[in-house]
């Protein structure tokens, strides 16, 4: 490990698996940053967020509960790390149902990462974005727009509705009915073409990064 200094910032890295927390250390190790392990079990949400960590920000993989490393996924720790203004990435490979997953959380998510593209360098440049997202600067891909939202379709055999936003894309959004606020749900699994209001980076054109959330609509 790098010696501790006034320079050095520490940050915390989890996964469930040890030898890939040691390869996530590695891969930031610097004159810059010092990795922190965590070391499972994590526990709970609530009994990890109560944790002095010792770090100035944060790497996490997205899925974290095999072997009871942790009570919770990564999206939902940097989601509520994020609401705490505490700067944290996403460190994962994923796929399409991995974004669906999250989507619902991406709006407090603002870096996801694969784990072959961490560096040193990329670390500090995704931190520099979250601290003055937090700070409310926002890139332009990432800023929230009220969007107008049309419900399109509703898929029963996997549980997903889709949905497409005025001024963003022709394109449909995929989004898990479990994700949607209960009456929401209940309105848009029945009633095609539904119209409400939500708060999405309309300034993305990629739709994996798109995000959706404050839900406006009438029961």
């Amino acid at each position: 490990m790098a010696a501790s200094s006034d320079s050095v910032s520490r940050i915390a890295i989890l996964d469930d698996d040890q030898n890939v927390r040691e390869g996530l250390a590695y891969a930031i190790e610097s004159d810059e940053w010092e990795p922190v392990d965590q070391p499972g079990p994590l526990g709970t949400m609530e009994d990890f967020l109560a944790r002095n960590i010792g770090a100035v920000g944060a790497v996490s993989d997205h899925k974290l509960a095999p072997a009871g490393y942790a009570q919770f996924t990564g999206a939902q720790l940097v989601a509520a790390w994020y609401k705490r203004m505490f700067p944290a990435l996403l460190c994962t490979t994923y796929n399409k149902s991995a974004v669906d997953e999250f989507r619902s959380l991406r709006r407090w998510i603002p870096v996801v990462m694969p784990p072959d593209g961490l560096t040193p360098d990329t670390l500090g440049v995704g931190l520099e974005l979250v601290r003055k997202e937090l700070q409310g600067n926002f890139v332009a891909e990432r800023r929230p727009w009220r969007a107008v939202v049309r419900f399109t379709d509703y898929a029963p055999e996997n549980r997903t509705v889709y949905a497409k936003l005025a001024g963003w894309s022709s394109e449909a959004v995929a989004l898990r009915e479990v994700d949607l606020p209960a009456a929401l749900r209940k309105i848009v699994t029945s009633k095609p073409d539904f119209l409400c209001h939500a708060e999405a980076n309309l300034g993305t054109v990629s739709g994996d990064e798109l995000y959706l959330s404050s839900w406006e609509f009438e029961e």
